[in-house]
């Protein structure tokens, strides 16, 4: 009998921790790290993230709409999305998988942007324009991007050419960027953006899947010192 109350206390903190798997994360915009160019702040963006695991804080991320405002303080919630799993002909929250993918793709150059704050500037600008082509205008059947400067426009042009055709890069080039996909229970009505983070942000406390992991082994533990008690 008192095995078996254990086995179902057990049982019912496990269902308890896996109903909270599928909860959204809230994200909380606490600054920016970039510099200002144009009066735009660029990459990084700082967040704290609290979720299921844990809370982590001081997560620099990398917006990708340029038609969508946020402000220094709000927090919404947010779907945690690996990037590698996003298929070129998906749709996410109006943005198709094309885009999310090449502003992944993008989103990895500023690795090699370190001290170079124009370089650093440009890739923001190429990355807003993938999803937001402010200005858009079509001269002699050509687009023309009157919002971004052609050093954007070359970058973003060739994010593109990287996720698309036979060429395109493999999901796993992808395995380590995140994004964070508003939900629409965003509190003051506004549309915040998709932002993005890589590598995906990890919690000193233990994840849900951490923990069923630790019940079951402890699970395992009582069973084996109950085997024993009775083989005593």
């Amino acid at each position: 009998m008192r095995l078996k109350n254990i086995v179902a206390t057990l049982s019912l903190s496990l269902i308890c921790l896996v109903s909270r798997v599928s909860f959204a994360d809230t994200i909380t915009m606490t600054g920016v790290g970039g510099q200002s160019t144009d009066n735009l702040y660029v990459n990084p963006y700082i967040f704290t993230d609290q979720s299921a695991g844990g809370t982590i804080k001081q997560i620099d991320m990398s917006c990708l709409n340029f038609n969508r405002e946020v402000s220094i303080g709000e927090s919404w919630s947010a779907t945690a999305i690996n990037v590698s799993t996003i298929s070129s002909s998906a749709t996410i929250d109006g943005e198709s998988g094309v885009d999310i993918l090449a502003d992944a793709y993008l989103y990895n150059q500023y690795a090699g942007a370190v001290g170079n704050t124009q370089l650093t500037s440009d890739i923001q600008f190429a990355i807003w324009s993938i999803m937001d082509p402010t200005d858009l205008k079509v001269v002699n059947g050509v687009p023309t991007y009157s919002g971004f400067d052609t050093n954007a426009q070359t970058l973003a042009a060739q994010a593109l050419s990287k996720v698309t055709g036979s060429n395109a890069l493999p999901s796993s080039y992808f395995a380590n960027d995140e994004i964070f996909v508003p939900s629409s229970s965003y509190p003051n009505g506004g549309e915040p953006q998709i932002f993005m983070t890589d590598p995906p942000p990890s919690t000193s406390t233990p994840e849900p899947t951490s923990l069923i992991l630790l019940g079951t082994g402890l699970l395992g533990t009582v069973v084996v010192m109950r085997r024993k008690r009775v083989n005593f």
